[in-house]
């Protein structure tokens, strides 16, 4: 393995921090404060769905860009990029109420993430043996999904005493400072990562867009991207905007159990690549069962809707245990793509799963909206079940066929999942 010098060590640090807050105040806003939001700016359901969805919106449109562009450049070059845009774009989001203004900077709060995202898993990629990446994906995933956890019943603790705005605004200054943190680790480390004058330029290959549409033609890949992509889709459009909703105004509870539900994914994302690279790197076997535990979680929920409100938060508990449980093999899922395409394109493999994703991701969101104000209980903040069976009903038409494609896999080399029995 190689040996990475210090100033790297803790620039990689404090850029992790960065998106673990980044991470924290996405899950937190609006899907903790759903309701505040909606008092404290005067917004419909609608619009404030579409802050997540503007946020998604951000990922979708700095993915395909930034994933090109740190293949190519390293992920040195754009790094404070993305802290500059996470932070810009937090900070109008707090400050404004108008809603151009809200969205804006959902929007490039978004862009930044993601930026900050593709840098950070180009860096275990790169900077490391390329057979270690799905032990030392968990590494990352303990800043990534410990700020989940923040984000979620820890922010809607904090957010019950003081307001959403002043929350974030403690957070963007954290980030800020971070961000001066990584700068500076990067002009300590500039000696060491410049090249030698003396050595020829690294002549750079066109992006290989035929060898990634040959891929795509082939119903294996699709299904390896599709059952990442699924679990994506359910998790994140649950924690950013439904399951708060839900143990509320159905179950009559506070957002306990999505905390708890973060921490089971937390430890399955840090620990679990590393379990499967101690079994051989197997993967298909973590990929079937993820993806049947979330079309399981997804089917209790949407049980849970024609019960009272007891046995309804019995329900979800078990629902969102079993879609955090599912979703806990992410990593191993994102690992496998990697596998169909061509090794330098690690970045663009995985932004092309995470677009992929957050086009399903605007769309429930703003039908979640949508349903929340046709549903709405005598003109409260309250939704009736009708609106969430119909959101469920989704979620079942996007986990039952991925359930069912993740039971005949077969690898980048034909493998299929009884090799792994």
């Amino acid at each position: 393995m190689k040996k990475i010098p210090f100033p790297t060590l803790f620039l990689f640090f404090f850029a992790a921090v960065v998106y673990a807050i980044g991470a924290a105040t996405r899950a937190g806003v609006p899907g903790m404060v759903y309701d505040q939001i909606r008092e404290s700016l005067g917004f419909t359901a609608a619009q404030t769905s579409a802050i997540s969805s503007w946020g998604v919106a951000g990922c979708m449109a700095f993915l395909g860009i930034s994933g090109i562009l740190t293949d190519r450049l390293g992920w040195r070059p754009v790094i404070l990029a993305g802290i500059a845009l996470q932070v810009f774009g937090e900070w109008l989001l707090y400050t404004f109420t108008a809603p151009a203004w809200v969205y804006a900077g959902a929007f490039l709060n978004g862009g930044g993430r993601t930026i900050g995202y593709l840098t950070l898993l180009k860096f275990l990629d790169s900077e490391f043996d390329r057979k270690y990446f799905s032990a030392l994906i968990g590494v990352f995933y303990v800043f990534s999904y410990g700020g989940t956890l923040l984000g979620s019943s820890p922010f809607a603790s904090l957010a019950a005493d003081h307001p959403w705005q002043l929350i974030l605004r403690w957070c963007n200054h954290l980030t800020t400072a971070c961000g001066v943190a990584v700068a500076v680790c990067l002009l300590c480390s500039a000696r060491t990562a410049r090249r030698n004058p003396g050595a020829p330029a690294k002549q750079r290959e066109p992006f290989p867009w035929g060898q990634l549409l040959v891929q795509l033609k082939k119903p294996q890949c699709v299904a390896v991207f599709f059952c990442a992509a699924s679990g994506i889709v359910l998790y994140w459009s649950c924690l950013s905007g439904i399951g708060k909703k839900y143990l509320s105004d159905l179950c009559g509870a506070e957002a306990g159990a999505l905390g708890t539900m973060n921490t089971i994914v937390m430890v399955e994302m840090i620990f679990a690549g590393s379990v499967s690279l101690f079994l051989g790197n197997r993967r298909k076997l973590f990929q079937a069962a993820g993806c049947i535990l979330l079309a399981v979680g997804s089917a209790v929920l949407f049980a849970g809707t024609f019960l009272p409100a007891k046995s309804a938060l019995a329900a979800a508990w078990t629902g969102f245990l079993l879609l955090g449980t599912g979703y806990g093999f992410t990593g191993i899922q994102i690992t496998a793509c990697r596998e169909f395409v061509p090794p330098v394109f690690a970045a663009s493999a995985i932004a092309f799963v995470n677009f992929c994703a957050n086009v399903f991701l605007i769309a429930i969101a703003q039908l979640a909206g949508w349903l929340f104000d046709c549903f709405a209980v005598d003109g409260t903040l309250q939704a009736a079940p009708a609106g969430f069976r119909i959101l469920l009903g989704v979620y079942l038409l996007i986990a039952v066929p991925a359930a069912i494609a993740a039971c005949f896999l077969r690898d980048s080399k034909g493998r299929n999942i009884s090799a792994e029995i």
